[in-house]
């Protein structure tokens, strides 16, 4: 699966912008090609990205890559655009929370999540990331579902099985669309509608990934809750959410992290943030690493360097002033 180039084509490139206004045209490129959305950055004059539209089997996907903060889309910006879609997100670098109807899904490179454009939903990311944002009709997407019920928000797993599957086709079909003819369209949209279907098929909605989905979603709210706590462990989540230590191995096994490098991530992540933000100038490197819960600044710093490829002091040299 081939990373999506950070300036896609000629009609969205924006390096040789300015900076204001390369952000700007991004946002207004967004809302053309994905419908009213809101995009919140702390430091738009550092903000990058691209969007490339392209089209395959009839559907329109979408490329895109950029380092904002937030995506957001609200009722009152519902009320403004066409409805009547959803959106298959893919995954290809970065990490992104998509949040719709009390759903979260924490999405790593490969996975993927169905977004319905007529709720409202919020997408958070760690930095710079890129995605596919395949757009299908919600009745015809309905139709070859199971239970005809769309899992808005969460997690589809594209390292095995059917989403593997799912995942490399629609990766492929993206870098050839401008090789496939119409008179191939209608193939490729029924193999990628029952991949889709079969990759979903055998999840029960309201058994086995409700049960699973709920208790990831209060794992992750309990160690929010206690991040900035250095004594926070992953027997302490366990203790706290009710469940055995080997359970807690299990579910974040499916995650593809243990539990405490998700910790670890989520903390480096903050302070990377606070790193960048210019409202925490004040603060030092030290105060900013032990408020996210390490208790060793050399530790930190290697840790940092490892995440990110720059040390905290280059980064926030680099990003935040």
């Amino acid at each position: 699966m081939g990373a999506i180039n950070p300036h896609m084509g000629t009609n969205s490139s924006f390096a040789e912008a300015m900076p204001a206004y390369q952000a700007d045209q991004w946002a207004t490129h967004l809302q053309e090609v994905c419908g009213e959305f809101e995009t919140i950055s702390h430091d738009w004059s550092k903000f990058r990205g691209a969007i490339d539209l392209r089209n395959i089997g009839g559907f329109d996907v979408a490329g895109i890559s950029m380092n904002a903060d937030r995506v957001i889309r609200s009722r009152k910006q519902i009320e403004k655009s066409d409805n009547k879609y959803c959106f298959l997100i893919l995954q290809l670098s970065g990490r992104s929370i998509l949040s719709q109807r009390n759903n979260e899904a924490h999405l790593q490179p490969g996975d993927m999540a169905l977004i319905d454009s007529a709720y409202p939903s919020e997408f958070k990311y760690d930095g710079f990331m890129q995605q596919i944002s395949l757009h299908i009709p919600r009745a015809t997407l309905e139709s070859f579902l199971p239970y005809r019920r769309i899992q808005e928000a969460r997690r589809i797993s594209g390292r095995a099985g059917m989403g593997a599957v799912t995942k490399e086709f629609l990766a492929s079909t993206y870098t050839e669309a401008a090789h496939i003819g119409e008179p191939d369209y209608n193939t490729v949209r029924e193999v990628l509608l029952n991949l889709l279907g079969a990759t979903l098929r055998g999840y029960s909605p309201d058994q086995v990934l409700d049960q699973k989905s709920r208790q990831m979603a209060n794992i992750r709210k309990v160690i929010e809750q206690k991040l900035t706590d250095p004594g926070l462990t992953p027997s302490m989540v366990a203790e706290l959410c009710g469940l055995s230590i080997r359970h807690l191995h299990r579910l974040f096994q499916a995650e593809g992290a243990s539990c405490g490098e998700w910790i670890r991530l989520r903390r480096l992540n903050e302070a990377r943030q606070q790193l960048a933000d210019r409202r925490y100038a004040d603060q030092n490197i030290i105060q900013i690493a032990f408020h996210w819960g390490f208790n060793d600044a050399a530790h930190f710093s290697r840790a940092f360097k490892q995440e990110f490829g720059l040390s905290p002091r280059q980064y926030r040299l680099t990003e935040g002033h």
